[in-house]
């Protein structure tokens, strides 16, 4: 459509003599405005609005006006000869300028663009004041003004058609505080009228920059309002008020000076009167309760010191004591509080016996009595004096004035402070001597130490170990009781009694080894290892012991290779027993069809016991030879009803630590049915799983695998313990149900369901254990509504974050530590993998200094 939807038509104005003519007037006749508020024309709209008049002319006509005396001079062909630039760089500088344009300036524009000579123009007889009037409401009403020019307009308005804001809100229909929001963002700075037109900053904020009367302090809250956080995103509006409001506007309820007194400083005047006060201009401060707040914070500061300059001079007239400098800074060592050490303030009522400040019980007698007060001069506020007394001229003071109970409480703190204070030396003396000769024998003894090459005794050793036992926690406790055979019950006791009684050059170097044998995936994958997974310390003690590291190592991976072709050639022959038996023969679908369809399930074969667990190859041979000698009787290989199911892989042996008793490797199960002779030690083929002594019973128990503050539930850290050779998933499938303890983390399965078949709330969610067991408490924020109780420990899975440097965490676990603890559920952003775990950035949301904390994996629940 050829029509600019952004122009709109004009309300012919009433002019003298003969109205308006509508004609078609030639582009090239046309002299653009020079009061035109409209600036900016972008080249892309106005490219598309040439290209739709070239295809169906101009339909809405420009206001022109004929050609003022005043610009003859300036559009003569001389003129445009020698002038190249806009107006007349598009205009045919042989054609004679007949018309001045006053509305429609982006179709004259386009027309020029498209080439289209003559172009559809109403022609009034106006002014100069009735041109800029009709260009100014003309330019108002489009729909892309900006409030920048939108202000500006109103100003020129103002300006040249001597307008009140009430008369161009009424011509303009608007209100008379739109007009004045919109008129007072002129007083902005350039630096602010800049990022106002450029879309830095949008109005509301504009207009917050506009009432602080100072440019310093406007550039100040500019700074604010256009600083970004770590995602890129400005304060909101509400933010930047409230920054405002706190920082550049002051109450005058609070001033210590006569906010009426006009003295003060003479060329500011009295604070009622002053037009930077909220209540002058009630319409551009509708945010702000209360009309005296001052807006100018410069001014108001210069009041007080020049109040506080005039108290001085009073005081010392007065013959008065004033403390100042580094005295008044010893009494008032704290900026949260006016209290004076050892003084009571005459104008505070907290120093008072009663409700009421000291002056009105005390002002007379001390009037009378001659007494005078000290002036101490408050070293955090610039100025400000405070009245005080000590408590020894308070007390008679009170009595003189007839509060003689008030008098004798005041004597009776008097006492009580002088015995406190005397407690409180005589304490100080008594810790300083505990103190120093601790520290004296511990010198002595260094000194002693080296000079005669002294090794530790065996109770040092153990003081050691003790200290080493102390910094464990429950999940590690529970990894060495099972290392040490210590059983499940009080894991902390028992390696706490056991540290007791233990050879303490071996236990420490087992508790030495056991911290240092963590292995951190996280920092080889960040290129962040930094000497973390050299385990030096390990490798130290495991030389003493004569372990061969490099023959475990190709061992372990021999083991793993195994594995895992043992695994691909159990999936091959499942895969052939289940194509093999895809085709049931007659009497078994006649057997499955029985009871109205239902298939029927064999009883199980009465005190029959379970077959001893077979070796990965064992079983996958088992299951081979089974589906040969079905092949060979011409029977499908389905499983029967009275068949148990195939055995399964036999725990391997742990490997044999230095220090603790090795495990004994289970008997190989037997491929037939048929007892088999086992060794000293092992249960018998009939055993239940899971029940007896030995490595049977303790299949199920928690393995030494997590370090630090990780936590594995009880079959995934068997799986991550298992040694060479042991297939960490058969562990899960020995019949124990996982356990988890309080302070790990998991996550509850997905699609997790209540009793009543809905999806609970917390199903996928990462979650804190805050009670242990089979049945479960789960947290997963602070409120009391952020809590599960009753989950089911089979409903839930290990969890262990996933940083990514530049994206979001939550901090799920914070530890005991202040520090730590005020981090606990907050969001953060990773900023780098350093050597103890990744440094988390948490940004105050009031818009304070980012902080930083280092948490590890175990504590953290990645965001994204």
């Amino acid at each position: 459509m050829a029509t600019d939807q952004n122009d709109s038509v004009t309300v012919a104005l009433p002019t003298p003599g003969a109205g308006p003519q509508m004609r078609m007037v030639a582009v090239s006749s046309i002299v653009a405005s020079l009061t035109n508020p409209r600036k900016v024309f972008k080249q892309e709209p106005l490219q598309e609005l040439a290209d739709s008049i070239k295809a169906s002319g101009v339909h809405q006509p420009i206001l022109l006006r004929p050609l003022p005396a005043a610009r003859v001079a300036e559009t003569s062909r001389a003129a445009r000869t020698s002038a190249p630039a806009w107006p007349f760089a598009t205009t045919n500088k042989g054609e004679p300028i007949e018309y001045e344009l006053v509305a429609g300036e982006r179709r004259w524009r386009a027309c020029q663009l498209a080439d289209v000579g003559e172009i559809p123009a109403m022609i009034r007889d106006l002014t100069d004041a009735q041109t800029l009037e009709v260009q100014v409401i003309e330019n108002l009403q489009r729909e892309d003004v900006t409030p920048l020019e939108e202000a500006e307009g109103y100003e020129v308005l103002m300006r040249t058609s001597e307008l009140n804001a009430d008369q161009v809100g009424a011509k303009i229909g608007k209100s008379r505080s739109y007009v004045y929001a919109r008129l007072k963002v002129l007083d902005l700075c350039s630096q602010a009228r800049e990022a106002l037109r450029e879309g830095k900053i949008d109005f509301s904020r504009g207009l917050l920059l506009a009432r602080i009367p100072d440019e310093k302090l406007q550039l100040e809250a500019l700074k604010f309002c256009t600083a970004t956080n770590w995602q890129g995103e400005a304060p909101s509006y509400r933010a930047c008020a409230a920054h405002v409001q706190q920082n550049y506007m002051l109450k005058l309820g609070d001033a210590r000076f006569k906010i009426t007194d006009a003295s003060l400083v003479p060329t500011a005047g009295s604070c009622r009167e002053c037009s930077k006060r909220t209540g002058a201009h009630p319409e551009l401060f509708e945010d702000v309760s209360g009309a005296d707040v001052c807006t100018d914070p410069g001014c108001y500061r210069e009041k007080e010191e020049a109040f506080a300059a005039r108290q001085k001079a009073d005081a010392l007239e007065q013959g008065l004591t004033i403390i100042e400098g580094r005295e008044a800074k010893a009494l008032m060592p704290h900026s949260y509080s006016s209290r004076v050490e050892g003084y009571l303030r005459l104008d505070d009522k907290m120093d008072s016996p009663t409700d009421k400040p000291l002056r009105r019980l005390i002002g007379k007698a001390m009037e009378a009595a001659g007494v005078r007060p000290t002036l101490v001069a408050n070293p955090h506020k610039a100025g400000e004096l405070v009245a005080v007394l000590s408590p020894d001229q308070v007390a008679p003071l009170l009595a003189a004035a007839g509060h003689q109970e008030l008098a004798d409480g005041e004597q009776k703190k008097i006492e009580s402070d002088a015995r406190a204070e005397k407690e409180k030396a005589a304490a100080a003396r008594k810790d300083a001597y505990e103190s120093a000769w601790r520290w004296n024998v511990m010198l002595a003894s260094w000194r002693s130490i080296q000079d005669k090459a002294l090794q530790p005794t065996d109770e040092v050793l153990r003081a050691v170990v003790e200290h080493y036992v102390g910094l464990l926690n429950v999940d590690q406790c529970k990894a060495l009781c099972k290392v040490l055979e210590l059983g499940k019950v009080a894991p902390k006791e028992g390696v706490s009694q056991w540290a007791e009684t233990a050879e303490p050059g071996a236990a420490l170097m087992l508790l030495l080894a056991y911290r240092d044998s963590a292995y951190h995936a996280w920092a080889e994958r960040y290129s962040q290892d930094r000497g973390l997974n050299k385990n030096n310390t390990l490798r130290q003690i495991a030389s003493i012991a004569g372990v061969d590291v490099e023959r475990v190592q190709r061992e372990t991976k021999e083991s793993q290779k195994q594995k895992v072709k043992a695994e691909a050639e159990r999936e091959a022959a499942k895969a052939a027993a289940q194509k093999t038996a895809s085709t049931p023969p007659p009497a078994a679908q006649a057997s499955a069809t029985r009871a109205k369809g239902k298939p029927t399930k064999a009883p199980a074969a009465r005190g029959q016991a379970p077959a001893p667990k077979a070796t990965a190859r064992e079983a996958s041979a088992a299951i081979a030879a089974g589906l040969a000698a079905l092949e060979a009787e011409g029977r499908p290989p389905a499983a029967q009803a009275d068949q148990a199911p195939p055995p399964a892989a036999a725990i391997s042996p742990l490997m044999a630590w230095p220090f603790p008793k090795a495990r004994v490797e289970k008997a190989p199960a037997a491929p037939s049915n048929e007892a088999q002779a086992v060794p000293d030690g092992q249960p018998a083929a009939g055993a239940a799983p899971g029940t007896g002594d030995g490595a049977s019973s303790e299949a199920h128990d928690v393995a030494p695998t997590a370090q630090g503050d990780d936590a594995l539930p009880v079959a995934d850290a068997q799986a991550a313990a298992a040694p060479s050779g042991e297939d960490g998933a058969d562990v899960g499938t020995q019949g124990a149900a996982a356990t988890w303890a309080a302070g790990q983390l998991v996550r509850v399965k997905e699609g997790l369901k209540g009793p009543s078949g809905k999806v609970r709330k917390i199903s996928g969610r990462v979650c804190l254990v805050e009670r242990g067991g089979a049945s479960l408490v789960l947290r997963w924020g602070p409120r009391r509504d952020e809590m599960a109780v009753d989950v089911s420990a089979d409903d839930v899975e290990a969890y262990t974050a996933d940083p990514i440097v530049g994206k979001r965490v939550r901090v799920m676990r914070a530890g005991l530590m202040e520090d730590r603890r005020k981090f606990l559920w907050r969001h953060g952003t990773v900023r780098a993998c350093r050597e103890d775990g990744w440094d988390i950035n948490f940004h105050d949301p009031k818009g304070g200094l980012v902080q930083s904390k280092i948490f590890d994996t175990d504590e953290l629940e990645s965001i994204e």
